[in-house]
């Protein structure tokens, strides 16, 4: 089951539409209106009231119809949040349809090819070119130029991005000499607080949570020293609290930490076969993929794991990303049994275009775990109220494990329908994301809104999360 589905996600595709705003406020609501009610997988389940539904999508028409185009992103979310899953975002395609929170970027006087030239022979330890891209993830979001102001201040700015609201020459950060920051997230909110520069190699915003690294950084460090300190960074570690207890911390399961993750395991290989208790404190963790933690099973799991399947709905979105990830597929022999895989899948979907189609013969699935001869005893996640999605599914999974505990708060609850993926619904100046699947445990075990459930309850009188449960192991 989960190699299915990290299958569809990896290769779902969706172009959008690059045009020029059309939408009045009212017909962009009517479409996005149209799309959620035949293409979000969750509907039918959160509108089971219809009376009520039908009566607050009454009043937010009335409101799109009175709106401006420029005031109009309130109402979508407004519309958006009544179904309560994280998995449905939507948000402005270019800074023209922004919200009035988010703040106007500069344009930065530079000429980039000249600049690409300058940058290779200058002896500034700083000024070059950054990239949030990490030699163990994929493509970069934001290629960046570092450039000093005749105030003296650096100023980060934009050659190249694959996202749809900057352009090049626009300001991404400013870094002031006293240390601290002004920066500007990917829709262009402005953020502040104080970054830190790591031998001329990593720029770290602490508040804003990014780090960028040089491209030609002048210092010696090598990739593995610059992986490790980005993940200090991002508060991943692993450390003994005790002789007997070991803590691994794990803020995040997005897909550009796995190699980080990975690496934390293999490196502490030696700890966590010899600890006798580990905590694994995954607090804030909101979610990402399900390869994240798949080294880890071993040293908590007892036995294999029960896994419900899951069921897409059957739309023309993922027939045509599907049928655009063949089209780039090569033809050679060794793809041939990808290509056919995902030819059986588009036919299935076109047979039951808007029905819920399971890509397996079964509900559910079991996932074979094989315990390492050398783990530990007992083991611990702590867990609170803002973990989600992948965060949740692997709290789920370790439940099952008869060595193991969870403790902590009921998690956020978001994790009935996923694989959310990009949609377009017909009006380009917006971005809409939808989940494409829901859970079979549904109806019979809903998790979203109502979270999982820890094990032991840890009201606010427990200041220490960490020592409580370090007592809880060693009593």
């Amino acid at each position: 089951m989960m190699k299915v589905i990290l299958s569809i996600a990896l290769i779902f595709i969706t172009n959008l539409v690059d045009a020029q705003s059309t939408c009045e406020c009212g017909v962009t609501l009517d479409r996005l209106i149209k799309k959620i009610e035949t293409e979000y997988p969750g509907f039918e389940e959160k509108t089971k009231d219809k009376i009520l539904y039908e009566s607050f999508k009454v009043q937010v028409k009335e409101e799109a119809n009175k709106t401006e185009k420029s005031s109009c992103f309130a109402i979508l979310k407004k519309y958006t949040a009544f179904f309560r899953d994280g998995h449905i975002w939507i948000n402005p395609a270019t800074a023209i349809n922004k919200p009035k929170e988010t703040v106007s970027t500069t344009m930065v006087d530079v000429d980039i090819e000249k600049f690409r030239k300058r940058s290779k022979a200058t002896a500034d330890p700083v000024e070059g070119i950054w990239k949030n891209k990490f030699e163990w993830t994929g493509g970069a979001l934001y290629e960046i130029g570092i450039t000093k102001n005749k105030a003296g201040v650096l100023v980060g700015f934009v050659m190249s991005s694959n996202s749809a609201f900057w352009k090049p020459k626009e300001t991404k950060f400013r870094l002031y000499p006293d240390g601290k920051f002004e920066f500007y997230t990917f829709d262009k909110k402005m953020k502040t607080g104080t970054y830190e520069i790591y031998n001329h190699s990593i720029v770290y915003f602490k508040e804003a949570r990014a780090a960028f690294i040089k491209e030609s950084p002048t210092s010696n460090l090598t990739q593995e020293q610059i992986k490790r300190k980005v993940a200090a960074y991002f508060g991943f570690g692993a450390k003994k609290l005790s002789d007997k207890t070991m803590l691994l911390t794990l803020p995040s399961f997005d897909y550009p930490f796995v190699a980080i993750i990975e690496d934390l395991l293999t490196n502490n290989r030696s700890q966590l076969e010899t600890s006798k208790n580990l905590i694994i404190d995954i607090r804030g963790n909101s979610g990402g993929t399900d390869n994240a933690y798949q080294l880890l099973l071993p040293y908590i799991m007892t036995n294999s794991i029960r896994n419900m399947g899951v069921e897409y709905l059957a739309t023309q979105t993922l027939v045509e990303g599907l049928e655009g990830y063949l089209k780039n597929l090569p033809e050679d022999k060794e793809r041939q049994g990808e290509t056919e895989r995902v030819g059986r899948w588009i036919s299935l979907f076109e047979e039951n275009m808007g029905k819920f189609v399971n890509l397996k013969d079964s509900t559910f699935s079991l996932q074979k775990v094989v315990p390492s001869e050398k783990s530990p005893a007992q083991v611990l996640i702590l867990i609170d109220k803002r973990v989600g999605s992948a965060a949740e599914s692997f709290t789920m999974m370790a439940k099952q494990s008869k060595k193991l505990k969870v403790a902590g708060t009921v998690s956020s609850g978001g994790l009935d329908y996923a694989a959310a993926r990009m949609f377009n619904f017909g009006c380009p100046e917006y971005l809409l994301q939808l989940p494409t699947y829901r859970s079979l445990r549904l109806p019979d075990y809903p998790i979203d809104n109502i979270g999982i459930q820890p094990d032991i309850f840890l009201d606010k009188s427990v200041q220490d999360w960490l020592q409580f449960a370090l007592a809880y192991l060693e009593q």
